[in-house]
């Protein structure tokens, strides 16, 4: 956690492993048993719905489909894999949704979270908390991503505010270490009664 730059005017939060909790093993557990050589294909898909051609919208989900058939004989049809991909692998994160509606009351929210078209749709439709949020910025709609520089600064610009002024939260390093380097103050994500330890008395317009 750095929090000992000026007070924060505005809040950027990463979506997966803050606002809602996921697991990224389900959806490839789910597609590996259809494939040839199920072992293998789990191992291969590890982070795949992290990929950046899919996160931002370079590669269709028809094409994805078409990719896993061609290199791991996966049977499913295109509208049984559509069916796997969308079935919900994430949940509320506890203690997240009143936090956020609290906070909304007094400062500018903004999301940035690298998630694709397809499983966006069913997220935005399952958390009614998204609806407290300034601005939701979403890499399939961006054509790019975190850590790329160029996420943070569009953030930071729909929040009005200078990354100085604005608290990145969000539960991966590799993102904490690039806001970081834009002169953000950040958080560290573990828990929701962690993060709101440290906002007691840290925002200009309280909390």
């Amino acid at each position: 956690m750095s929090r000992t730059g000026p007070p924060i005017e505005a809040f950027i939060f990463d979506l997966f492993g803050v606002i809602i909790a996921f697991d990224n093993d389900i959806v490839p557990a789910r597609l590996a048993r259809h494939c040839t050589d199920p072992d293998d294909a789990l191992r291969r898909f590890d982070g795949l719905m992290a990929r950046r051609e899919i996160i931002t919208g370079e590669v269709t989900l028809h094409q994805v489909h078409r990719q896993l058939v061609d290199a791991h004989g996966l049977t499913l049809t295109y509208p049984q894999f559509e069916a796997a991909w969308l079935e919900p692998y994430s949940w509320p994160m506890l203690g997240m949704a009143d936090f956020v509606k609290a906070l909304s009351e007094n400062h500018r929210l903004v999301l940035l979270s690298n998630v694709d078209h397809y499983y966006w749709q069913v997220v935005r439709a399952m958390q009614p908390e998204l609806e407290f949020f300034t601005e939701l910025l979403v890499s399939c709609d961006l054509g790019f991503a975190k850590p790329e520089s160029e996420a943070f600064l569009r953030a930071s610009q729909a929040a009005g505010a200078d990354p100085a002024q604005c608290l990145f939260v969000d539960d991966t390093r590799t993102n904490i270490e690039a806001a970081q380097a834009l002169d953000f103050q950040t958080h560290w994500f573990r828990d929701a009664p962690g993060l709101h330890r440290i906002l007691q008395g840290a925002t200009t317009k309280g909390f």
